[in-house]
């Protein structure tokens, strides 16, 4: 029997600045081998469309939206952004407190992966 189970609400908003065009994205977690983080649900939403020139992403989590945690990107969806953004892509980090942090992509990746 497949159970779904949720540890944290993980909520991402992409921005294509040319459309206005929002992509959301959620956890999907499973008991399977790999779950799958909500940047990069929300990334293959737009790509899939054809949009490849994105400006930002929001990004916040916890274990409601009532109470929100710091929250960033992990590793993975780090690497996997890096490579359809370039190097003036924001990820505004929303938190405790409604506190809203800004970080550059190479910031929070300075060495991301290229096979080229």
């Amino acid at each position: 029997m497949h159970t779904h189970h949720i540890a944290i609400i993980l909520l991402v908003q992409l921005w294509k600045q040319n459309l206005g065009k929002i992509y959301s994205g959620s956890n999907i977690e499973n008991d399977g081998i790999m779950s799958i983080c909500a940047e990069r649900v929300a990334f293959v939403k737009a790509i899939s469309e054809g949009y490849m020139d994105f400006e930002y992403i929001v990004v916040c989590g916890g274990k409601s939206l009532d109470h929100l945690e710091d929250c960033l990107p992990c590793g993975f969806c780090r690497q996997f952004m890096s490579e359809f953004v370039d190097k003036d892509f924001i990820i505004y980090a929303l938190g405790s407190n409604d506190k809203i942090t800004p970080y550059h992509i190479f910031d929070l990746l300075p060495h991301n992966f290229r096979l080229n």
